[in-house]
């Protein structure tokens, strides 16, 4: 069984290369979007940002669950770091409140300023 250990939590999360540092923002992004669209299950995966520092945030066209959408995103960025650069990690794009219920009774949850 692998377990998670003192090594494993302290250490630095890898370096993103040069390679990727030195290319446009444009560049970047077109990288990654041809890279998700080599695969069925990312195809409706949209890249919004992809800056230097290797942050990849993508806005998801399709409601996947949340048990599924969490091991997704993990593959998803290992593939990634394989094939692009191993210093990429990769956020989504954060989405409002969806609940029919809420919006009818006119609740509204606003963000913290």
């Amino acid at each position: 069984m692998n377990h998670i250990n003192k090594e494993g939590a302290i250490a630095n999360s890898p370096e993103i290369s040069q390679n990727w540092v030195v290319k446009s923002k444009e560049e970047r992004i077109n990288l990654v979007q041809e890279e998700l669209n080599n695969y069925k299950e990312y195809n409706d995966f949209v890249v919004t940002e992809a800056e230097a520092n290797g942050q990849i945030t993508l806005l998801i066209e399709r409601s996947i669950s949340a048990s599924i959408r969490g091991t997704m995103l993990l593959d998803l960025e290992q593939v990634l770091k394989n094939s692009i650069d191993k210093g990429i990690t990769v956020w989504l794009v954060p989405v409002g409140d969806k609940s029919k219920l809420r919006n009818l009774r006119g609740i509204q949850i606003k963000p913290e300023k």
